[in-house]
């Protein structure tokens, strides 16, 4: 019986991870030989915040050159103007789905892309957000 169960066990966790990826992961940037990198150091995202900036209706957008060739990072930030962790949190997934859409199309080899949320992001429709997100990628120099 113990056995079984432990079958079970193993065969619906390898079913969960399985439908957990994202579409992201089964369409494989890796095969387009581009991987979406984050930023996680405090002081990459101040060299950020000291480059160049564009803001939209939803979203601001900041960008800086890195010293090596390397694929494009990102990072996601909301402050707390935005509300609760709650809303925060939810600003930041629409911001990450957001980049993994248009980053591969817009990002080049070689910079940091910060966005930064705004009391907006939550409020208004998906398209706005992926739209101000593209236009800002297409605008920033």
């Amino acid at each position: 019986m113990s056995y079984l169960t432990e079958e079970l066990k193993v065969e619906s966790l390898y079913l969960l991870n399985y439908f957990m990826k994202s579409e992201q992961d089964e369409s494989g940037f890796k095969e387009l030989g581009f991987i979406l990198d984050k930023i996680t150091k405090r002081s990459d995202f101040v060299k950020a915040s000291k480059g160049q900036y564009i803001k939209t209706s939803a979203l601001f957008l900041q960008k800086v050159k890195r010293d090596d060739k390397k694929n494009p990072r990102y990072g996601v930030t909301a402050s707390k103007k935005i509300g609760n962790a709650v809303k925060r949190n939810k600003a930041k997934r629409r911001i990450r789905h957001a980049i993994k859409e248009v980053l591969p199309k817009y990002g080049k080899s070689g910079y940091d892309y910060v966005v930064i949320a705004t009391i907006k992001t939550n409020k208004v429709s998906w398209n706005t957000v992926l739209n101000d997100l593209e236009r800002a990628f297409r605008e920033i120099k």
